[in-house]
């Protein structure tokens, strides 16, 4: 900024022999031509002269400033100090449907976040230090089991980013804390460089990734497009593909492993047996009506049933199934007995991808903004042969209200998150073919 500084001073001969109309009309050209620095340069030369605009001006001035993340002071000083903060409710709405038994869930979200960020200007480049401290409490979370979550969660977080001219990266961690669970971090970053300016429209290229210790690791490459204005209509397209990789339950292999140390636990048994069992253990075990107690779960609780102990599995099943006599010697004590851990599996996934951003702002302080990201996902490496036929569609969309009546920014808006699975004959009903989640949202932002 130093550079605009010192352009305003040599033009200040300039300045007493031009309007300010004349400069505000150099000014709206320049912004049509995409050149940012230059419009800001000649919005201030306009502020500076007398005219019935200058009120409008200086404010012009002042989101050309706040967009570019500095004070206007900046000049003088490359260093300056922003906080921002963030508090809204989330209601909250969770179905899954298709394959297993509906599911309808409701909730709330009282969420809170706040960030001071350090800023460092220097030359053409504007460097950020952050530490962020975001807060979710759910409401009335004993109604959605399915969805699971904890009464709260919190995190901590470090972030670092640099803002040039045509060039953005934005890195950091969270250390995320859940009530009852071990502290989990997480990473992220973004970069991004434009190769192309024609007017308000910028081309070029993004890498975005993801990365949660104890969850998903994402990644992707998108050609990017904006158009940028002080006013009116901004957008902002990422087209590419995306890869991520999670954890996936081995189905087929807990199958195999818990009829494996069923059969192993009544051959051992049989030995102190003062009758055998007619037919075999195993074979007068099924006909007394056992089975398997992760089938009945899943037909029962669905998912939801991956997540669970094994001996919260059995309990629920031997407590409504029979089993041998209890009484004789040669009975198996407990199902617990059987013991077998779920084999856990990172499945892979590779498809396209779409993120995009479209706003419209109005002089009066109210913007609108709508969102639509989309991901079509194949398996790339999956637990089984049944499982990499599963093909996953997810997606969210939405819309917000914004009105900024002074640093103050009131919102309110509607997202879904939706993820649809095609899924192969062997796993239908052990996942649910649809899953989504819709969020009424409202709250406040605020920047000093």
């Amino acid at each position: 900024m130093r550079s605009i500084a010192v352009v305003i001073l040599l033009l200040s001969s300039v300045l007493l022999a031009e309007t300010q109309e004349a400069a505000y009309f150099r000014a709206l050209k320049a912004e049509e031509a995409g050149d940012i620095t230059l419009a800001l340069e000649s919005f201030e030369e306009a502020a500076a002269l007398p005219g019935p605009y200058t009120e409008e001006i200086r404010e012009i001035v002042k989101e050309y400033y706040k967009a570019l993340g500095v004070s206007e002071d900046s000049a003088d000083n490359p260093w300056s100090f922003r906080f921002l903060g963030n508090l809204g409710f989330y209601g909250l709405r969770y179905s899954e449907f298709g394959g297993v038994d509906e599911v309808t869930e409701h909730g709330g979200d009282l969420f809170l976040s706040l960030t001071p960020f350090l800023d460092y200007t220097t030359g053409d480049y504007i460097h950020s230090f952050g530490i962020g401290f975001n807060s979710d409490w759910f409401l009335a979370n004993e109604n959605m089991p399915a969805l699971d979550t904890n009464d709260w969660k919190f995190s901590l977080g470090l972030e670092y980013s640099l803002v040039g001219s045509s060039f953005l990266l934005d890195i950091g961690v969270d250390l995320n804390f859940a009530q009852g669970e071990d502290v989990s971090p997480s990473f992220f970053g973004w970069i991004e460089k434009d190769f192309f300016r024609i007017e308000k429209n910028r081309l070029g290229m993004a890498a975005w990734g993801y990365y949660d210790a104890d969850g998903p690791l994402a990644f992707a490459l998108y050609g990017a497009w904006h158009r940028t204005s002080t006013y009116g209509w901004n957008a902002a397209v990422y087209v590419g593909g995306r890869f991520e990789a999670d954890s996936a339950v081995d189905y087929v292999g807990y199958l195999a492993a818990y009829e494996a140390a069923l059969q192993d636990a009544f051959n051992e048994a049989a030995h102190y047996e003062r009758e055998p069992f007619e037919g075999g253990g195993a074979e007068r075990w099924d006909n007394r009506g056992a089975r398997n107690p992760m089938d009945a779960c899943l037909e029962t609780y669905g998912e939801e049933c991956f997540e669970w102990e094994i001996s919260k599995i059995d309990s629920i099943y031997w407590s409504t199934h029979s089993r041998p006599d209890s009484s004789s010697a040669n009975s198996l004590d407990s199902a617990t007995d059987v013991s077998v851990a779920v084999p856990k599996y990172y499945a892979k996934w590779l498809g396209p991808t779409l993120r995009s951003r479209l706003s419209y702002k109005f002089r009066n302080g109210l913007s609108l903004e709508a969102r639509l990201n989309l991901f079509y996902g194949f398996v790339l490496d999956g637990p089984d042969s049944d499982y990499e036929k599963i093909r996953k569609f997810s997606g969210s969309w939405g819309g917000t209200v914004f009105w900024k009546p002074n640093s103050l920014t009131l919102y309110l808006g509607l997202e879904q998150f939706y993820k649809h699975y095609g899924l192969p004959a062997y796993y239908k009903g052990i996942y649910p073919q649809n899953t989504l989640l819709s969020e009424l949202k409202a709250g406040l932002k605020w920047e000093l």
